[in-house]
């Protein structure tokens, strides 16, 4: 049984997000774990050895009460629960979370921003550091949807590992939707002969087989970084993306078209879950 970490502090979009982690759990079978970790008390209890931080009794009641609460919708699923001290995106570059978790999934305020709920952490440093795809949810996401998926592409290997990731989460059984941004500027002719075999080796490698594409040349966002993740948000809308698929690798599409600003930019309307999948 493969394990899912979501982290919550208790706030409606961390319960959005483990909601939505335990429907995919009651189909996949994944145990899920939910995470908390404190922040609030580090300096002010870190000499004070017999004193306990008030906020941790409140934390394990508010996790008893999520634990319940999902069971109740989703009984057949396994819950696990964990605290630790600390900032989030620390905690998850930690090597025990790479063997011990497939996937973070985790809360955003959506179209507040990228900043994640959770306190003494934002999504993005959990993105850059953890070891494990982050699955980021955005507040509307109450049911899982999974037959049209995304994925931004660059031809590149490392995009092919991230589709291989999200897998297990979403099976097999959906539409993939490629996105290409044309930065090259190459002919028609050529880029279609370069997808065409693309989606080949998606085929051959994965067994998916109902894909499609949608390429854009760079002026489609006129020339502005801001502008491709507006002109991408519009492409989902329009195209009725469920989630999308991000590769995070310094060699891949993520560097060169999803800069920190691209990122932070994407979130500010973020209306489907995200998918940061992760290349070494």
């Amino acid at each position: 049984m493969s394990k899912l970490l979501i982290p919550v502090d208790f706030s409606e979009n961390a319960r959005i997000a483990a909601d939505y982690a335990a429907q995919i759990a009651q189909e996949t079978h994944d145990e899920i774990t939910l995470f908390h970790s404190f922040t609030s008390h580090i300096n002010k209890f870190a000499n004070a050895k017999h004193l306990v931080d008030p906020t941790e009794e409140e934390a394990h009641r508010s996790m008893e009460k999520l634990v319940a609460e999902l069971l109740q919708k989703y009984p057949s699923i396994k819950i696990s629960t964990l605290f630790t001290n600390g900032i989030l995106a620390e905690s998850l570059e930690k090597q025990e979370i790479k063997d011990s978790y497939r996937t973070v999934i985790m809360g955003t305020k959506g179209v507040t921003g990228l900043e994640s709920v959770l306190i003494g952490s934002n999504t993005y440093d959990v993105i850059k550091e953890s070891k494990i795809p982050v699955l980021a949810i955005p507040k509307n996401a109450v049911k899982l949807k999974k037959d049209n998926i995304a994925l931004l592409t660059n031809f590149k290997p490392g995009e092919l590992e991230v589709l291989k990731q999200a897998i297990p989460l979403y099976g097999k059984n959906f539409h993939l939707q490629l996105i290409h941004i044309n930065k090259s500027e190459l002919e028609i002719n050529i880029l279609g002969q370069n997808l065409e075999k693309w989606i080949e080796q998606i085929i051959a490698e994965t067994g998916i087989e109902d894909i499609s594409y949608i390429v854009k040349a760079p002026s489609y966002f006129a020339g502005s970084r801001e502008n491709i993740a507006n002109g991408i948000h519009t492409i989902i809308r329009d195209e009725d993306i469920d989630v999308i698929l991000i590769t995070k690798s310094r060699k891949t599409f993520f560097q060169n078209i999803f800069t920190e600003n691209i990122v932070k930019h994407m979130a500010f309307e973020i209306e489907v879950p995200n998918f940061f999948g992760r290349v070494d």
